[in-house]
């Protein structure tokens, strides 16, 4: 699948960064869930948050194996709503020197009508934001 080799490579190129560091830095993964966005698509008594969580947590600790693997330490987070607002909102309070993340392209329709979370991330971030496509 497409998307399992696009997430590979962004953790293979955050390894490498981290790695190239004098000093191990403190990793956080973040995976953001919006409930909301979702919810109205789900059928009646699927506790959609709930799944979205423990989807998230399976996510997170795959890529923290890969971590571990390269003796890094991290902790995660999994955050509720809008990602972009979550991400930054995070970033500036957890005082994050550097948000790292993936982009993809999006189709025109896409662009012009949601944008992507990496635009608003970059533009309401506090603090630098490394895109790896």
């Amino acid at each position: 699948m497409q998307t399992i080799n696009y997430q590979k490579k962004i953790l293979r190129k955050t390894l490498e960064l981290c790695q190239a560091l004098a000093e191990p830095p403190e990793i956080t993964l973040i995976h953001v869930i919006n409930a909301k966005a979702i919810a109205e698509d789900i059928e009646v008594g699927v506790n959609v948050e709930e799944n979205l969580a423990t989807d998230a947590q399976k996510m997170l600790a795959e890529k923290g194996s890969v971590l571990n693997e390269a003796d890094l330490v991290y902790g995660t987070v999994i955050l509720n709503g809008f990602p972009a607002k979550e991400v930054t909102k995070y970033a500036a309070d957890s005082e994050i020197d550097m948000l790292i993340m993936g982009h993809h392209d999006l189709s025109l329709v896409q662009k012009v009508t949601i944008g992507s979370v990496a635009k608003k991330v970059i533009e309401h971030a506090e603090c630098p934001v490394l895109l790896i496509k």
